[in-house]
């Protein structure tokens, strides 16, 4: 599923740097076609049985409220142990934060009816002299719209410590069909929006940061023994499974 960056076709070479351009201008891309019909149907599926199962002391992060929320989904089964490789997401993420970047966490979130709003905020602080040391990736389980609690984005706000305008001004919606991922700088101002319809918007995180920062779900405590002893090299470089 995965694609080095130096075996890409020429088509495959532009494309890639279109998402670059946007990363760079706009703080986000958007990715079109990423999961396939057959796993967004599995996916759909899969979800729902895992934010029935929740347990934190299991999934290590607090339940966000007025959202269904599932959290440790490398350890929900193998689709899930290598999806967050995928080009051109882990790619992207690469040339964001560094060649030897990690996951940090794959979490799902779902806003239920009339929930689901959040303030404009980054997750990191304004993007360092050094570039951006965290990175988002927005997995569209479902069509995701305005009317179903769309991520909200100021583009080119990466680029400045400016707060979020208190009128909203600039914000944009990112309303994309099931399958597509968008990546982000996430330093980027962002927030999920309300859902005032109560259709069905399961999103799935791939978070990423450099290697060497905390991860927001450690994944060798989290992960059973049975998981990690089956994990290619790869996977758990990325996992950071073995870092000191």
């Amino acid at each position: 599923m995965t694609q080095s960056l130096n075996s890409k076709s020429p088509t495959a070479d532009a494309a890639f740097q279109n998402h670059i351009q946007n990363l760079e201008e706009n703080g986000f891309t958007i990715a079109s076609n990423v999961l396939t019909e057959d796993e967004l149907r599995f996916l759909r599926g899969a979800i729902d049985s895992i934010y029935a199962t929740y347990d934190p002391e299991r999934d290590g992060l607090r339940k966000v409220e007025g959202y269904h929320f599932a959290s440790n989904l490398v350890n929900k089964g193998a689709f899930f142990e290598s999806i967050f490789l995928r080009s051109p997401v882990y790619d992207l993420a690469r040339h964001l934060l560094g060649e030897d970047c990690i996951l940090s966490s794959l979490n799902s979130l779902e806003p239920l009816k009339n929930q689901g709003n959040q303030g404009l905020h980054r997750d990191g602080p304004p993007v360092p002299d050094t570039g951006p040391i965290v990175a988002n990736s927005l997995w569209a389980i479902d069509d995701m719209s305005k009317a179903n609690g769309a991520t909200r984005l100021v583009p080119g706000s990466h680029k400045t410590d400016a707060p979020p305008p208190d009128d909203e001004a600039g914000v944009v919606y990112a309303k994309i069909p099931a399958g597509s991922v968008i990546i982000i700088n996430a330093h980027i101002l962002h927030g999920a929006s309300a859902n005032p319809s109560g259709r069905r918007r399961r999103v799935m995180h791939g978070y990423f940061t450099r290697r060497g920062l905390p991860q927001q779900l450690e994944q060798r405590k989290y992960l059973s023994p049975e998981v990690q002893d089956r994990l290619s090299p790869l996977v758990r470089n990325v996992l950071a499974l073995d870092d000191d």
